[in-house]
């Protein structure tokens, strides 16, 4: 099922939208806009889902959702009700809502490497969402300069926090990011970004990446792991189940189909390897993704 567009408009006289969710009376869907999202629940439990992860909610849960990721929260409470009217503070902002280059300056850079990092959801714990939070909460009535000037806050207050979680796996949130982003070309980056653009191909081995950037197989290992944390194996295992999740999320093909769309040559290797990242069958995944939605 593939997530529904939704135009955003911030009120007269603001240039970043920032509400409390029970008070709107709209559809509960997976949806998709080019704003960047920060979601604040400060009670209730019910299912997340952000790109292709699929998690359980409770009091105070913090995510920031990059521009066009995936999203949708669906609270036990109102489920299966045509309106979703749980408590939730909501701030809604284009990456480019104060000029094009303004999150390239000089002290934006910290706030700028977080928000590529929302590419595929950031979940922050509970201890932070609390504080975090009580900041969100009082930028709702916030008005003028005072309201962009909290915004900014809260954005440097989450920059310090370490213990962000991605949400999305990092296939899915790779496809997200924009192309034309300025980022310097390493050894690394023309292999990782080979991989992303090939994932379908059975052919994608140890040595053909090697030789990409001249190294021998033994060195290349080595290298691909410091640079990485993870072998070549797993992390295009990694990969090609993320972009399996994605297939199963977005579309009815059949598993077998998405299993060589996906880049795997048999289907017992790919149960096999999703059962193992995430620890449910394929078809298992695709029924709780839909219930969730």
């Amino acid at each position: 099922m593939k997530p529904s567009f939704e135009k955003l408009v911030p009120e007269s006289g603001q240039s970043f939208r920032c509400f409390e969710r029970s008070a709107l009376q709209s559809p509960v869907k997976w949806h998709r806009h080019p704003e960047i999202e920060l979601t604040y629940i400060v009670q209730g439990s019910g299912s997340r889902v952000v790109g292709d992860h699929i998690g359980s909610y409770s009091d105070h849960d913090l995510v920031l959702s990059g521009s066009q990721l995936p999203h949708t929260w669906d609270s036990d409470e109102f489920r299966g009700q045509p309106y979703d009217r749980h408590e939730a503070f909501v701030i809604q902002f284009h990456p480019t809502f104060l000029g094009e280059s303004f999150f390239e300056t000089a002290e934006m850079q910290r706030i700028a490497a977080m928000l590529k990092r929302a590419s595929r959801g950031l979940w922050f714990p509970p201890e932070i969402a609390q504080t975090v939070g009580r900041e969100i909460v009082a930028l709702v009535a916030a008005r003028g300069a005072a309201r962009l000037i909290g915004l900014l806050s809260i954005l440097d207050s989450l920059c310090d926090c370490a213990a962000a979680v991605p949400l999305a796996s990092e296939h899915y949130g790779s496809r997200l990011v924009d192309e034309n982003s300025n980022v310097k070309e390493t050894k690394i980056q023309t292999v990782c970004d080979h991989i992303a653009t090939h994932l379908p191909d059975p052919d994608l081995t140890h040595r053909r990446l090697a030789s990409m950037v001249q190294m021998n197989p033994s060195a290349f290992s080595r290298f691909f792991k410091k640079s990485t944390g993870r072998t070549v194996s797993a992390y295009i295992n990694e990969l090609r189940v993320g972009l399996a999740c994605r297939l199963l999320c977005d579309t009815d093909e059949a598993i077998l189909t998405i299993c060589h769309q996906s880049g795997f040559a048999n289907l017992s290797n790919f149960n096999r390897r999703f059962r193992l990242l995430r620890e449910m069958t394929p078809r298992e995944y695709r029924l709780r993704f839909r219930k969730a939605i």
